[in-house]
């Protein structure tokens, strides 16, 4: 297996390449050099060893205890940055399609996501595409959970657009524990960018219930 430095490195790559691709004019021989340079790589290297997300995320400490059922908190300083989830495509820095988001500790029940989206991931023209803005505030909320410790599944999302999110400019997620009811913990979102607020989310999250013997319960 490579080092997860050098899968970093990669993904990087791709990600700039990507960007390239959407959103720069380019002739079209540029664009057959693209098409086929990147067929003689897929036909390299698509042979290799089948990945798996799990196996992946086992190799990380903190998700390993997590996965385990054990109640690992992150110990972070407001202001320090959130490890979530490396592979994911919001914020993963191994995902060569990552949107590119950093998740911060805003105190022990809240979490800010800050990042610029791409013009790639438009909706409507010069608008971040509805279904990424969802799936930025859950993994907010994800990234929440993580920080406090909870391995917990979506149950119910529910997202208000109250404007145009714009691309290409740095936006701002919050998402914050409203409540919890034993397994149950209620998330509450928002979204900002530079003309103000154009996401409320509301959100349900199920503790996981088959923890391991002998893991210690989250409180």
């Amino acid at each position: 297996m490579s080092t997860w430095d050098a899968v970093g490195r990669a993904a990087s790559a791709m990600r700039r390449l990507n960007r390239a691709l959407s959103g720069r004019r380019l002739p079209d021989d540029a664009l057959d050099e693209i098409t086929e340079t990147i067929h003689d790589l897929a036909d390299r290297f698509d042979v290799g060893t089948e990945r798996s997300k799990l196996d992946d995320m086992m190799t990380r400490p903190h998700l390993a205890a997590i996965y385990a059922g054990q109640y690992t908190p992150l110990e972070l300083a407001v202001g320090e940055e959130i490890e979530f989830d490396p592979f994911s495509l919001a914020g993963g820095e191994f995902h060569p399609g990552s949107i590119g988001l950093t998740y911060i500790k805003e105190s022990d029940e809240g979490v800010i996501g800050t990042g610029t989206i791409d013009p790639m991931f438009a909706g409507p023209p010069e608008r971040v595409h509805g279904g990424i803005q969802a799936l930025v505030i859950d993994e907010v909320m994800g990234a929440l959970n993580r920080m406090r410790g909870r391995q917990a599944y979506t149950a119910y999302l529910h997202v208000d657009y109250r404007g145009p999110a714009p691309l290409g400019v740095p936006l701002t997620f919050r998402a914050w524990v409203h409540q919890t009811e034993g397994r149950k913990i209620y998330v509450r979102g928002s979204g900002d960018g530079p003309e103000g607020r154009f996401l409320d989310a509301e959100g349900l999250f199920v503790q996981r219930e088959d923890q391991p013997e002998g893991s210690l319960p989250a409180p």
